[in-house]
């Protein structure tokens, strides 16, 4: 289908991992449809996983590439068909309609502050929005934070199993879908205002480089950029395709999108219902 006839507009975000060859792709189309898709950096192949429907940031890939921390926002997502709860459903036992706070019957393993977390609070109720971290490319967390409105949300690896959130330390206590092993660390920051942009993934304009490239990718004849990486090899995003391009300092800037190999096309990507395996729900 040509760009003309399609219906809606493929829009990309990435993350790379600090020491692997690994990156996370957040394919964004139609409108409040999201994917995640894993891409080996090395081979250039990738794996297509889990859609869901709402509002989803990426936040940070831990640096081996085993783990992502992710925002998402569902408003009104309990009226979801219930055929359907499992692509949007980030906890495969959780509803968005939490337990009494004093419940009759005994409080699942799930729902219950974990022991490392002392005598806190127990987890805030699940209202729009939330804080997971999963196995990429799937969405279904192994552990949640429920945001407070858009005052909080998001977090950082400080180390594969050290994680920072932007969270008050009221909101610290997870909804825990796999209980957490005494290895995993993690944090709550109330500086979460100050670095919550440089988490997410970088802009096109983020330099003057950068914003010199995409002019010219955009003069070139890409409608937009969703991303550009510099490194040994050009990488970089638009109109729902990725690109590289080795070498690419000695091209002129005008035969840069000419020249560039093209990895992967997203366009074309329709939703397909996808459990996560079990092998996705182990920290």
């Amino acid at each position: 289908m040509d760009d003309a006839h399609r219906p809606y507009r493929t829009r990309t975000s990435v993350l790379f991992a600090a020491r692997a060859a690994k990156a996370v792709i957040l394919r964004r189309g139609p409108r409040v449809h999201y994917q995640l898709i894993v891409w080996n950096t090395d081979t250039d192949t990738f794996e297509p996983g889990q859609w869901m429907r709402g509002n989803v940031r990426l936040a940070d890939l831990s640096p081996s590439g085993d783990k992502l921390i992710y925002c998402a926002e569902q408003f009104g997502a309990h009226r979801l068909p219930k055929a359907r709860a499992g692509p949007y459903e980030p906890l495969r036992q959780h509803s968005f309609r939490m337990p009494p706070k004093r419940p009759k019957r005994k409080i699942p393993r799930y729902l219950r502050p974990a022991r490392r977390f002392g005598s806190r609070s127990p987890p805030r109720e699940v209202k729009d929005g939330w804080t997971a971290v999963s196995t990429p490319p799937y969405f279904s967390a192994l552990a949640i934070w429920p945001s407070f409105g858009r005052w909080t949300g998001g977090g950082t690896f400080r180390g594969d199993h050290d994680i920072l959130l932007w969270e008050s330390e009221d909101g610290i206590v997870p909804i825990e879908n796999v209980p957490m092993p005494s290895t995993v660390r993690v944090a709550a920051s109330l500086k979460y205002f100050e670095h919550r942009l440089s988490a997410y993934a970088p802009s096109p304009s983020q330099s003057a480089e950068h914003a010199a490239l995409a002019q010219a990718l955009l003069a070139a004849g890409l409608k937009w950029v969703d991303w550009i990486n510099l490194g040994a090899d050009l990488l970089f995003a638009g109109d729902g395709r990725v690109f590289r391009l080795p070498e690419w300092r000695s091209v002129p800037a005008d035969n840069v999108l000419a020249a560039a190999a093209t990895l992967a096309d997203f366009r074309d990507a329709t939703f397909q219902q996808l459990r996560a395996p079990a092998a996705a729900m182990r920290w």
